[in-house]
């Protein structure tokens, strides 16, 4: 399974280098863009939790406070490699 796992990651690391090469911001985009989808799942989970009443658990919230201080650092990383301006 981790060969397959390892080939998969291969094949796209050599698509996304193919299609962007060195244009860093953009690569660095999509790349973020790929990583927030299991983010949005895990908050769309969440959600769901809040709506059934389970939104008193504490580790959830944690990891979720979590991962939104680390999207905001990617955002900061972005807009300092000319994000803003692109």
């Amino acid at each position: 399974m981790k060969v397959l796992i390892e080939a998969i990651v291969s094949f796209f690391v050599f698509i996304v280098d193919f299609i962007y090469g060195n244009r860093s911001y953009p690569r660095f985009y999509v790349l973020e863009t790929i990583a927030r989808v299991p983010y949005f799942s895990y908050l769309s989970v969440l959600h769901l939790y809040e709506t059934l009443g389970y939104w008193r658990k504490a580790d959830l919230l944690k990891v979720h406070f979590a991962e939104t201080w680390n999207e905001l650092h990617h955002l900061l990383i972005m807009e300092s490699m000319g994000g803003v301006d692109a």
